[in-house]
Parts: C-alpha cells; structure tokens; sequence
C-alpha cells in the first residue's frame, strides 16, 4: 500500500511487538480477526489469540490462567460436532505450525473481564489489545432502534478500555451481517461519521480473494465448519462469501435457509477505530463498570433502554 495512503490503523500497529487479538462478541469473532493476525505475524510482529467464548463446557475444557480465562490447546479432548470455536482453531492452527494456544472468556460481567484481561496482558507481555466485532454492532451507544447482540461486545468494550499500559484498537468485520439482530446501519455509518470528527476513526480497507491472510482465514474457518457443521457461522460465512464476489441473497450455509440476505463488498471491509473513542460514545458505561456477571449487564442495558428516548430506524438514502 502506498504509505501516503496508509490507513492510521496500520500506523498505528506500526510500533506495537506484541499484540493480543481477542474477539469480542462471542462465538467466531476471533476468526475474523484471523487475516489480521496472519498479516501481522508476516511483519515478525508478536501476536496472540483470544475470545469471549460461548463453550457450554469451558470450564472443564483447559486450564485457568485466571478465574475468567481459560488456555484452550489442542491436546484437549472435544468430540466433533461439538461447539467450541476456540478449540477448533486451537487444532487447526497446530496443523499449520502456528502457535496453538487460544484463550478463551468466560461469559462474565466486566470487573472480573477486567481481571482476566489484565492476567492474560501480564502472562504475555502485551503492548496493544485489538478488540475484532464481526458485525458492526459493537458501535452502537445504547439509544440506536436497534443495538444488534450487545451484551458481549459492550462488556468486552468496558474492560479493555479500563486497563492501563496498553495500546487499544478496535475493528470492525462484515457490515450488513447485524440486519438480522435489527441493527440500523445508518446508526452505525453516523457513528463513524461523529468518531471521524473526534479523530477516532481510523480507516477502513479491503480483503480480496488473493491476500495470503485471506487465504487462510478462509481455510480455517472452513475447517471449523468442518468440525462443526451444526453451528456453522453466519456471520464469518456471509463475509467470506462477500470477498469472493457473491452478492444479494446467497446462501452459503444452510442455517441462513428461509431468510433473505444481502451479501454486498463493504462486508469484505476492516472498519477501525481507536478503542477509548468507542468506549466514551457507550451511554451506559458508568454502570457498567460494577458488573459481575452477564445477566448484571442485561440489566443495565434493559434499564438504559428504559430510561432514553429510542431514536427511530432510518434507511440509508442511496
């Protein structure tokens, strides 16, 4: 890319060595943070794992580094068919000679997120913690029509932005994919829009089919829905079929059979940010900073939500 047209975001990555990639909503966001990894890696950058995980049986799964985070690795034993995305991954990744290990987040409000975020920046020296939405809900500030699958990426949001002695970044995978949780995505445009004036958008560019990084993030996610074939993911599965040129209502997983889609290029798009921006738009951030639990969060947001004027869905006039 030429360096005069660099997104900030790459100059940004520029001076970090170590460098924790962690999805934020639960389920496959860690994989859409995967091209990002496999591009960084290739720099002879640091570059480590994680996910809020939905694994019913984490606790049992691998061996806790902190109360809230558990080391997945491949020597575990999961039966396929199973869902843990984590371990998949974990596997896959071994037979690529990458480093095997991924860290998984309980489902846990952000005080003790918080702790285990710290614990796991501390046991690998981190310099910079890079939060991956696939979706685009993770911008929306709490009064939008629709707010998409909050409760993870807003917790996820709350913890990183409180740890200290470490860079922050947010990005953003697959916009269109949250029209299925009500999300309005000229909220989202506006919010990007506001965060530009604040200095706090940093960029936004392509993946394409022939990108290395691509390459594998496809490979790893079809050996995933391999492994899994149940709980394929929509989301990953919407983006990948948007970089390889499908368009309007295609279906890539039979899961998404009997709705309508819109598969478009801006999926294919990083959308990305610096992350304390993000966090201060959260108009329930003070009272999330004491909760402990998931269903704590639920309930700021319901009372939130109780309290604020909704504003109305608005259709993007183009």
């Amino acid at each position: 890319m030429l360096p005069a047209l660099q997104p900030r975001f790459v100059q940004e990555l520029a001076s970090s060595q170590r460098i924790l990639i962690a999805g934020m909503g639960g389920g496959f966001d860690v994989f859409c943070g995967l091209p990002l990894y496999f591009a960084l890696r290739a720099e002879g950058k640091q570059v480590f794992l994680a996910n809020s995980s939905f694994t019913s049986f984490l606790p049992t799964l691998g061996r806790d580094l902190a109360p809230a985070v558990v080391t997945v690795t491949p020597d575990q034993r999961v039966t396929p068919g199973d869902y843990c995305p984590e371990y998949w991954l974990s596997r896959w990744l071994q037979t690529q000679g990458e480093p095997s290990t991924v860290y998984a987040f309980r489902q846990v409000g952000v005080q003790p997120l918080k702790t285990a975020y710290e614990a796991l920046c501390d046991h690998l020296t981190i310099d910079t913690v890079l939060l991956v939405d696939g979706g685009t809900d993770s911008l929306m500030r709490g009064d939008e029509s629709g707010l998409g699958t909050p409760h993870e990426d807003a917790t996820s949001l709350v913890a990183v932005n409180e740890l200290r002695g470490v860079k922050t970044l947010l990005a953003c995978l697959g916009f269109g994919v949250d029209a299925f949780h009500g999300v309005c995505h000229a909220h989202y445009l506006e919010a990007t829009a506001e965060l530009t004036r604040a200095g706090a958008y940093l960029g936004a560019f392509s993946l394409t089919p022939e990108m290395a990084p691509v390459q594998r993030y496809r490979d790893a996610c079809e050996a995933a829905f391999q492994m899994m074939p149940r709980y394929t993911s929509i989301v990953n599965s919407s983006i990948l079929s948007a970089i390889e040129g499908r368009y309007g209502d295609h279906h890539a997983s039979p899961r998404t059979h009997g709705s309508e889609l819109w598969i478009n290029p801006l999926m294919g798009l990083y959308w990305t940010y610096d992350l304390g921006a993000v966090a201060r738009r959260l108009q329930y951030y003070r009272p999330m900073l004491d909760t402990l639990s998931l269903s704590d969060v639920g309930l700021v947001i319901e009372r939130h939500r109780d309290e604020v004027p909704i504003r109305p869905r608005v259709e993007i006039p183009v």
